[in-house]
């Protein structure tokens, strides 16, 4: 199973559209995640184009999100529990916190955004991804694309544009 990994869109508050890079990553994935921060719903309707979609409420994101996203979501891939938030406060210990969010349901991926940061952690069997930020700062814009399959480590690659 492929996934595209994706967070903090940011539109149109910081950018007109999705860089054509996006569309691309989506059109290969079996499905996209959005960690947060679509701003519009806009953004969850124009990726669902490519494939179905699952997000969370990121701290950007207005009402018309928040009338049918939860803050987060738990649920099974591949055999693997996969959990997503978006994140809150400051870059320092973002990971602890939401680590410490999802303790309790024993994930073997947890998701997350709200940095801006790539990063991918790997502790005692979890997997701790942020793919970034699709409207980050010049040269450090990214997304993730995930691939899962039953009783394999999953495969991160990060995707630059």
């Amino acid at each position: 199973m492929i996934v595209a990994v994706l967070s903090d869109t940011h539109v149109p508050t910081r950018a007109g559209n999705l860089p054509g890079r996006v569309y691309e990553v989506c059109c290969e994935a079996d499905l996209v995640l959005h960690c947060g921060d679509f701003v519009e719903p806009d953004v969850y309707r124009d990726l669902q184009r490519f494939a179905p979609v699952r997000g969370v409420l990121g701290n950007m994101d207005g009402y018309g999100l928040q009338a049918f996203l939860p803050a987060t979501l738990a649920f099974t891939l591949q055999g693997t529990k996969v959990c997503m938030t978006h994140g809150s406060g400051s870059r320092t210990g973002l990971r602890e916190r939401v680590k410490a969010l999802f303790e309790a349901q024993a994930p073997g991926i947890i998701l997350f955004g709200h940095s801006h940061r790539f990063t991918e952690y790997r502790e005692s069997g979890l997997l701790m991804l942020n793919p970034g930020a699709v409207e980050g700062s010049r040269g450090n814009r990214s997304m993730a694309l995930l691939t899962l399959e039953k009783g394999a480590e999953p495969i991160v690659e990060q995707i630059l544009f």
